[in-house]
């Protein structure tokens, strides 16, 4: 009889060993999906950026006196980034990934320094003047 017991305690170790090994392993898998899907927001994320801020700077060269401010974040997704802006493209690099997007812009410059330029974290302005379209700072998150 205590044979009996025995075989019994020895299988019911073995059945909640087994049970720990999948639920260790559904764990595993679960963690790992969700680090892929963060990846995928975060570069969905940064190309919308580069869309918006193209469209922002699309939208102000064919509209004299053309003025508005928009914001870019201090970082995509916990990691740094950086927009690039050239007369003719936008371009926003984050984690080995890139995202262009094309401009029709003949004379842009920031502050004063004419394109090509970079843009980091912070709040900004553009606007459309007689010596063409002007991006300015209204504060710096930091690049």
């Amino acid at each position: 009889m205590s044979g009996g017991r025995a075989q019994a305690g020895i299988e019911f170790t073995i059945c909640i060993i087994f049970l720990i090994m999948i639920v260790t392993l559904l764990t595993i898998y679960t963690g790992s999906r969700q680090d892929e899907e963060f990846g995928i927001q975060a570069k969905l994320e940064s190309e919308k950026l580069c869309w918006q801020v193209s469209n922002i700077i699309n939208t102000a060269m064919y509209s004299k006196g053309y003025y508005t401010e928009f914001s870019l974040p201090a970082t995509i997704g916990g990691s740094p980034y950086n927009v690039s802006i050239t007369n003719g493209t936008v371009s926003v690099d984050y984690n080995g990934h890139s995202c262009i997007y094309q401009i029709t812009v003949t004379n842009i410059s920031f502050r004063s320094q004419p394109a090509p330029f970079s843009l980091c974290g912070g709040d900004f302005y553009v606007n459309n003047t007689q010596n063409g379209l002007v991006i300015n700072n209204r504060s710096i998150v930091g690049c």
